[in-house]
């Protein structure tokens, strides 16, 4: 089964074409918030290259956020739009678990995916899903792992003195603190997709936009 994933959720954005479980093509752009121009030229050259059409896709990968909203609603309406016009189905999978996916189990050392979500506060998973947190409520529920955890994701670059003052090193290079397609393709192999009408972005919090209207009016 091929799948054509995309994952634009944060500054960078990255296209990978996974074959039955085997990563064909892997781009990643790191150029700042330009996907809405870059991504289709991008996609077209990963087909190219592997000796793709769009028909010849049976399924399409997003990353459901969270994240940035432009980022996330650019590389939703390509793979929505995608999905309807060539009716092959979509697996959407959030930024996290996609993260947890880049990164190896190590015995004894606790691995926690967090994304910046500003104001000094990340994007974490809990029991009721993914919320938000603040860094020092993250730092405070992570205290007893100190020495003996990792963070993924770019919390642990935007915030890295603090955590590291509080929980030890707990930084990886910064190519591993990216959700990349490569991942998400492979991940995906092992979904069922779904129509694209049933593809959802992930919002766990308003824009600034709709925030500050809210501020406005109260």
């Amino acid at each position: 089964m091929k799948i054509l994933a995309v994952e634009t959720s944060g500054k960078t954005f990255s296209v990978a074409i996974n074959e039955d479980g085997k990563t064909l093509v892997s781009f990643i752009y790191d150029c700042g918030h330009v996907h809405s121009e870059m991504i289709i030229p991008v996609i077209e050259k990963a087909l190219s290259d592997t000796g793709n059409a769009y028909n010849s896709i049976d399924k399409f990968a997003v990353c459901a956020g969270p994240g940035s909203f432009t980022g996330i609603r650019v590389g939703m309406t390509v793979v929505k739009t995608l999905s309807q016009t060539l009716k092959k189905p979509v697996v959407s999978i959030d930024a996290l678990s996609i993260l947890e996916k880049s990164f190896i189990d190590i015995y004894g050392i606790k691995l926690v995916a967090a994304i910046d979500a500003l104001r000094d506060e990340v994007y974490v998973k809990s029991k009721k899903g993914i919320v938000i947190k603040s860094v020092d409520l993250f730092i405070k529920e992570n205290k007893k792992y100190k020495n003996k955890i990792i963070i993924i994701g770019n919390a642990a670059e935007v915030y890295k003195e603090k955590l590291a003052k509080n929980l030890g090193n707990i930084c990886l290079p910064s190519v591993f603190n990216i959700p990349k397609a490569s991942v998400l393709a492979f991940m995906a192999q092992r979904e069922k997709g779904v129509s694209y009408s049933k593809a959802e972005p992930l919002y766990v919090r308003r824009s600034w936009a709709e925030e500050s209207v809210k501020i406005k009016r109260s």
